[in-house]
């Protein structure tokens, strides 16, 4: 399927029913599986970008990896995006000013698909929002200073399928260790809320061939 033809598949299926919690649940941690966390009132509203491009022939998209400090998501594999602010008017524009912000490419340049489905994070009291979206011209890519160590392309034939997926254990500054299942892929450990939203996308592209 070329990069044309993915972004027409998407924009149809993206406004279909999703698979929302099935496949969240499907990448859940130990931890989680033993309690149910019903979304607080005081939840903070935040989104990402899923953010597709073309690059040297293969259909890529890119993660960021938050630097080490004292916090619930330090060195963790993340998409571009942060916390709504009232200005932006939408959490659709806030992960497009996120991702500016982050990897320095320009909102004008992206395309919005489509959303796939909000998930709640605990331990940061987050609600995400995942969107997806393209551009034509990824242009160079500029890590933000402070909250961003390093940047990684990688293609997303990688997230359609279970090939890539494992089970680790994972232990958190906290001292907290539980079981996860993880994507492994470019010497990286995806867990958490990344790979939820990641099966949820490769649920949707289930059955294609990129």
């Amino acid at each position: 399927m070329t990069f044309y033809h993915l972004i027409l598949y998407l924009q149809e299926k993206l406004q279909q029913t999703l698979p929302g919690r099935q496949a969240h649940n499907l990448m859940i941690s130990s931890d989680r599986h033993r309690e149910f966390y019903p979304i607080p009132e005081n939840a903070k509203k935040s989104s990402v970008l899923m953010l597709l491009y073309e690059k040297e022939s293969d259909i890529k998209t890119v993660f960021i990896v938050r630097p080490a400090y004292d916090g619930v998501h330090s060195n963790q594999v993340s998409f571009p995006g942060g916390g709504f602010d009232s200005s932006d008017g939408s959490l659709e524009k806030t992960a497009l000013r996120e991702t500016t912000e982050e990897i320095g490419v320009d909102s004008n340049r992206i395309e919005i698909i489509g959303g796939l489905s909000e998930l709640y994070i605990p331990p940061s009291n987050f609600l995400v929002k995942p969107f997806v979206g393209y551009t034509n011209d990824i242009g160079m890519l500029i890590p933000d200073q402070h909250e961003v160590e390093r940047i990684v392309e990688i293609d997303v034939k990688n997230f359609i399928g279970t090939h890539n997926i494992k089970m680790r254990k994972i232990r958190l500054s906290s001292g907290l260790e539980f079981d996860t299942p993880y994507y492994d892929v470019a010497n990286l450990v995806i867990w958490g809320a990344t790979a939820m939203i990641l099966r949820e996308f490769g649920e949707v592209c289930s059955g294609i061939e990129l």
